[in-house]
């Protein structure tokens, strides 16, 4: 999954490492990138959540402008997350087993 938060405070390039640590150490993100005045993030829904993203963000002082997530793919410019169908095959094989 991918979601782009818009973010009032993101000119500063300290407040930008701050605000990209801060959700980076959260399990299920795979990449951050700044561009166009808003935060991009690409996670796996399976381990994390746009809610506990901006929550990181907010624990930073920092204020929300908008948020929206894309269900169908990444942000163009990072790299896709690692396949949920793949998961969901070694899941199914596992439930066979006895």
């Amino acid at each position: 999954m991918a979601a782009r938060i818009e973010i009032n405070e993101l000119g500063d390039p300290a407040h930008q490492k701050k605000i990209t640590d801060a959700v980076e150490a959260l399990d299920g993100v795979i990449e951050t990138k700044i561009a166009k005045g808003a935060l991009h993030v690409s996670y796996d829904p399976l381990a994390t959540t746009e809610k506990k993203i901006e929550e990181a963000i907010r624990f930073t002082g920092s204020t929300i402008k908008a948020a929206a997530t894309d269900t169908e793919g990444p942000h163009p410019d990072l790299p896709p997350p690692a396949s949920l169908e793949q998961a969901s095959v070694e899941n199914a094989n596992h439930g066979n087993q006895s």
